[in-house]
């Protein structure tokens, strides 16, 4: 595949994919910082863009992309690059083990397939027949994670995890450990990964080498290469103390995040299925260098999810152990899709010729239907982003904006810091990290919920001593409150101006 070629079916992909138009939304905790320090609005005042920054290299591509561009559309560019190397890496390892590229049949049928599977109209499909948070049955992790999404995320570039794969079956070790480190470099909650992933390097290098040297030094080069990434980690975001690392971790796992972090919240029938999935993928691949690679990942992910159940570490549940899950579930998907369209031609005893024209328009037919979807939904999508009834209140706030202002949001008001370019006083979706900031987020949630929940207009005055002007509230919300002025008014909601 060359390069052409490779752009071409990421873009494909990423039509197929469906990529959001809302590329921002739910994550602005990561825009956040990039957007604020290349001088969007006046997102440098927003508390939390002064909170230490949890992926600093990736707020420095946001930052660089918002100095060249600010429409967003590279973006799109960048995240459909991440879905060809995405696509690139899976076919490559199903190619090793299959030797899909003997025939253009084979190379042809499991690409259309393997699109079909990460589709738009599959997610629709999976949605509907198995409930709005099974979508992504076939491709995603446990507990609600995943490598691949609607949204360009940090979590993204775990694809490189993938390409690192593919690149030491090829043996270019050197570059496949490069390869994990732009993964962890851009995410490090990818470091876990990148460990057990080099352990299963080591095991495969002792095999062959048998001797403990080769796998020695590769595991000092692999260590080398993510010192800074875990320096940065370890002491940006070591404890403050025992007490308020005690306190940040429970809020997290127990009330921010508990469908990542809480086992028994996402354990159910579906990981069963991705279970014998993986099983599955391990039965086939059981004679292949693959198989001790994916098979420590998998020994790897299980045992550290039983300790962490047996002893219920908060620590250790905000690691996500079954985050290993991302690289091992499509991985296995992949395999058996390679096995099955494998198994499929070798038993049709048709002249090769006519396998390719019988393959060759249907496969055509299936993907123009699968791009076609994919762009119907992106333009749904975008209609229900341009339906937002709160996207004319923050068209107001965006054009009449000034220093020195802070706003006061209803909490699942998610995408108003960069819809607007003004800080905000906090949200439910954006968090930071550090253990301090966690607790001072807490705080911030907590009462601004009391005001939203409650009509506390008693409240107005304490935000304002803690820098907030304006509140935005739903026009069911009674408006009975002193001391406030109506700026602005639509039928969804009203802003107010709180008055000395």
């Amino acid at each position: 595949m060359g390069v052409i070629g490779f752009l071409a079916w990421s873009v494909v992909f990423g039509i197929v994919y469906a990529q959001s138009p809302v590329y921002t939304s739910n994550q602005n905790q990561y825009f956040l910082h990039g957007i604020a320090h290349a001088g969007e609005g006046y997102l440098a005042h927003d508390w939390l863009a002064n909170t230490i920054d949890p992926a600093p290299m990736f707020s420095l591509l946001v930052e660089g992309t918002y100095l060249i561009s600010r429409n967003g559309a590279l973006f799109y560019f960048y995240y459909a690059i991440l879905m060809g190397i995405y696509l690139f890496s899976l076919f490559g390892i199903s190619d090793l083990v299959f030797d899909l590229r003997r025939s253009r049949s084979r190379s042809l049928l499991f690409m259309v397939v393997f699109l079909g599977v990460h589709s738009a109209l599959a997610h629709y499909l999976f949605s509907r027949v198995l409930g709005t948070e099974k979508p992504f049955l076939l491709e995603g992790g446990v507990a609600g994670q995943r490598l691949l999404g609607q949204v360009f995320q940090p979590s993204t570039f775990g694809v490189f995890l993938l390409l690192s794969i593919y690149l030491f079956l090829k043996n270019r070790s050197f570059l496949s450990m490069f390869s994990f480190l732009v993964a962890v470099t851009f995410h490090s909650v990818y470091l876990l990964s990148a460990t057990v992933l080099t352990l299963g390097y080591l095991w495969v290098i002792f095999r062959k080498k048998r001797n403990l040297k080769s796998p020695a030094l590769f595991a000092t080069m692999a260590l080398l290469l993510v010192a800074p990434v875990t320096a940065y980690t370890f002491f940006v975001f070591k404890p403050t103390s025992m007490e308020l690392i005690r306190q940040s971790n429970e809020i997290l796992v127990n009330y921010r995040i508990p469908s990542h972090a809480i086992v028994s919240q996402w354990l159910d029938w579906s990981v069963a299925v991705q279970v014998m999935i993986v099983v599955a993928a391990l039965v086939v691949v059981r004679k292949h260098r693959l198989f001790p690679i994916l098979g420590i990942l998998v020994l790897g992910a299980t045992i550290l999810t039983v300790v962490q159940v047996v002893i219920k570490s908060n620590t250790l549940a905000l690691v996500f152990p079954w985050r290993l899950s991302v690289v091992i579930v499509p991985i296995s998907t992949s395999i058996l899709l390679a096995f099955s369209i494998t198994k499929i031609l070798d038993a049709w005893k048709a002249d090769p010729t006519k396998v390719e024209h019988g393959i060759r328009i249907p496969c055509m037919v299936l993907l123009a239907g699968l791009i076609f979807v994919g762009a119907v939904r992106f333009q749904i999508e975008l209609a229900r982003k341009n339906e937002d009834p709160a996207k004319p209140l923050m068209a107001f706030v965006s054009t009449h904006k000034a220093e020195n202002e802070t706003f006061l949001v209803p909490l699942k008001m998610e995408d108003f810091r960069l819809a607007t370019g003004a800080p905000i006083f906090v949200d439910f979706k954006s968090i930071p990290y550090r253990d301090s900031d966690v607790l001072e987020w807490y705080r911030r949630y907590h009462q601004a919920s009391l005001f939203y929940q409650n009509a506390d207009c008693t409240l107005l005055p304490v935000f304002q001593e803690q820098g907030i002007t304006h509140v935005v509230l739903p026009v069911e919300f009674p408006v009975n409150c002193t001391g406030i002025r109506e700026l602005y008014r639509d039928s969804a909601y009203g802003l107010y101006l709180i008055e000395n």
